[in-house]
């Protein structure tokens, strides 16, 4: 019985994977939360009727900002929503509104950095 040798024919190697030295980051930006939160209430300032629900609002921005570990990044935006929430609080819209309005400046201007 004999056996035929196969015929070799030359092909180009397969590539091996791509290796990517630094792994995309996909998380959004820094302070990503806190300003769709101050720009929920900016929204609403306009009745001044509920500036507790408008603080809480405030407040729950506050919290997925830490929750997430972006309150160290953004710590004087974090410092100024605090201020207007405690604000709000006390009836004080107008001052309220300015460093909100401040704030959702420097948070934009970051966003887009």
């Amino acid at each position: 019985m004999a056996i035929e040798a196969a015929q070799m024919t030359a092909t180009r190697p397969i590539p091996g994977p791509r290796t990517v030295m630094t792994a995309p980051d996909i998380r959004p930006r820094a302070g990503h939360d806190l300003l769709m939160g101050v720009d929920k209430v900016l929204a609403r300032l306009a009745e001044p009727d509920d500036t507790l629900g408008l603080a809480d609002d405030l407040r729950t921005a506050l919290a997925r900002t830490a929750a997430l570990g972006d309150s160290c990044r953004i710590r004087q935006q974090c410092d100024g929503v605090r201020l207007a929430a405690d604000l709000l609080l006390a009836g004080e819209v107008v001052d309220a509104h300015a460093i909100l309005v401040r704030t959702q400046t420097e948070l934009t201007d970051q966003q887009q950095a």
